[in-house]
């Protein structure tokens, strides 16, 4: 057995204890979110005057000591081993259920004791606070090295090697490697370790008869299913065979139908919002550099249906001209290209201004009447210009043209500009494959991060 070189700085933390910190948390977020409420309704009170008394909410404050019994059931605590959309989707399901329990609970026990409008409004304000709590909660464990289990991984040296990059990769996971090694080398198991991850060469055929001894509680087979979908995967048992049901989200009619729902509601408020910035930057655009305020290109979209896209101007009017000698002439210019079309401290870019309105994604803003347009969504791969396009292959630009290009993606929240070429391509095709409305929304929180904090723009 090889033992993984790991940070000696990393800390683990007992399971009891990260769980006992995210209940704690939890239960803040919950009743501030209640408190919250309460003030709410009582400021309230001028067009509402109804009295607000202790008893209509206390009831509520016991109630929602449920909650964290609920998580706990749908494997939250700690909840190792999920995906940030799954615990996405887990929090607000749950959090929704409980809330929705509690009002049906008043209304047919109690014939409406508790105030309607401070349950709602608990309710909505934790539907958005439990999972933006839990992703802040995960990062400052991820971040103080307190975060995760220890995994064992098992298998031929390849595929093994793959697992362990992976998991590195996505410390988010929870699943630290501390142990890899052939499976005929296990002996004995690691103490402290209930979990072993197990990495086939050829898919569910290449399991081993020795995987029925391995001395550890908990199996996770890991199969090399290259260009399969891993979200809103189902395990189907066919008698003496395995079946994987992979539910095709994009080709449902009514998903497509509430995503562009959420494009066009969504995308008019955050209009009307960004109308203001827009407005501002093409003020200060105009002062500074001279040549038209907007960009616009002919990019694919739907289908590879050609529409026209807007941009706040961000570059030197003669940019395209510029672009030719720049790479001919730059050794680093080139290297940057080619890595991710893009050029790290382009003398392209408007100084000050124009990288401004990059590293906040300022620039971008107008593209939301393209949303409105039905043009675009607000989350999806990216337009690509036709120069950026030819270089993908096949396969990416056809999964591509099955859904509207976005405004922000899955390579956008993943590194942004720094993305190489190939890496682009990975998270499209993961984004098709495994798109679903609690991906988007994961999306969408990620973009606010990362746009705010300005990372990763060039």
């Amino acid at each position: 057995m090889t033992v993984v070189s790991l940070d000696d700085k990393r800390t683990a933390l007992p399971m009891a204890s990260v769980v006992a910190f995210l209940v704690v948390g939890d239960l803040m977020v919950l009743y501030g979110a209640l408190f919250l409420a309460v003030a709410v309704r009582v400021l309230a009170n001028p067009w509402f005057p109804i009295a607000v008394w202790f008893h209509v909410y206390a009831g509520v404050m016991i109630a929602v000591l449920l909650l964290p019994p609920a998580y706990a059931i749908a494997r939250l605590y700690p909840g190792y081993g999920l995906t940030g959309v799954e615990r996405l989707r887990k929090r607000v399901v749950v959090t929704a259920l409980c809330f929705g329990s509690m009002a049906l609970f008043d209304y047919l026990a109690q014939n409406g004791q508790w105030s309607r409008g401070i349950l709602l409004m608990a309710g909505l304000i934790s539907l958005v606070a439990i999972p933006v709590w839990d992703a802040l909660a995960r990062y400052l464990l991820i971040q103080r090295r307190w975060w995760g289990e220890a995994v064992v991984v098992l298998g031929p040296e390849p595929q093994r090697r793959r697992v362990v990059a992976a998991l590195t990769e996505h410390p988010e996971l929870g699943w630290i490697p501390v142990a890899e090694g052939d499976l005929a080398a296990v002996k004995a198991p690691i103490p402290g370790v209930s979990l072993v991850l197990l990495a086939l060469p050829d898919g569910l055929m290449g399991l081993p008869p020795l995987a029925d001894d391995l001395p550890y509680r908990r199996v996770v087979l890991v199969p090399e299913l290259s260009g399969v979908q891993s979200l809103w995967v189902s395990v189907r048992d066919l008698g003496t065979h395995l079946g994987l049901e992979m539910r095709r989200n994009l080709l449902i009619p009514w998903n497509q139908t509430v995503k562009r729902a959420v494009d066009l509601v969504l995308g008019s408020l955050l209009l009307v919002a960004a109308l203001p910035v827009i407005v501002l930057f093409a003020a200060l655009l105009v002062t500074v550099s001279p040549g038209p305020v907007f960009f616009s290109q002919t990019r694919g979209g739907l289908e590879n249906r050609p529409f026209r896209m807007w941009k706040l101007r961000t570059m030197l009017p003669n940019a395209d001209a510029m672009l030719g000698e720049l790479i001919a002439g730059s050794e680093g210019a080139r290297a940057d290209w080619n890595h991710s079309m893009k050029i790290r401290n382009d003398p392209r870019v408007i100084p000050v201004i124009g990288q401004i309105m990059r590293r906040y994604s300022i620039d971008e803003l107008p593209q939301l009447w393209n949303v409105i347009r039905g043009d675009m969504s607000l989350v999806g791969p990216r337009p690509l210009p036709p120069y950026h396009q030819d270089r993908l292959d096949p396969l990416t630009e056809r999964l591509r043209w099955r859904v509207r290009p976005g405004i922000t993606g899955l390579w956008q929240v993943s590194g942004r500009s720094a993305v190489s070429l190939n890496q682009q391509q990975t998270h499209d095709i993961y984004y098709v494959r495994n798109w679903s409305l609690w991906l988007d929304i994961h999306i969408l929180g990620r973009t606010v991060g990362v746009v705010l904090g300005g990372n990763g723009a060039w």
